[in-house]
């Protein structure tokens, strides 16, 4: 392969402690890498020193989830995509180049989501 190329592959994930949210514990972490071309990470996240997360609490968590997306995306080499499969809302998907994103907050005990990161092929 040509020096320069990017090459269509996933060579590296991020630590778990990089999965971390002020405000928020990590009760579950999974990867699992699917192919060399497709990784998946589950995190669930679950209120610091309450039973609860409120409504306000997840809408500021769903942001700071999608904030973090963006943060390894641009991490990472430009074809190697990052979006978030939010688990407790329908399977409600967010992708980094998405501004509508408004998943419909209520109080909960846990926020399970999956970082999905890819190579997007450019055609």
């Amino acid at each position: 392969m040509e020096e320069g190329k990017i090459k269509n592959t996933i060579t590296r994930s991020f630590e778990l402690q990089d999965y971390r949210i002020e405000g928020a514990e990590l009760s579950g972490f999974w990867a699992d890498l699917l192919s060399k071309e497709e990784l998946t990470v589950e995190v669930n996240y679950r209120p610091e020193n309450k039973k609860a997360f409120s409504p306000e609490e997840i809408e500021t968590l769903i942001r700071k989830i999608c904030r973090k997306c963006n943060h390894f995306e641009a991490q990472l080499p430009e074809n190697i995509k990052c979006e978030i499969t939010f688990k407790d809302f329908g399977e409600k998907v967010y992708k980094t180049d998405q501004s509508d994103f408004e998943p419909e907050p209520g109080e909960m005990d846990e926020v399970k989501v999956a970082y999905r990161f890819y190579v997007a092929y450019n055609v």
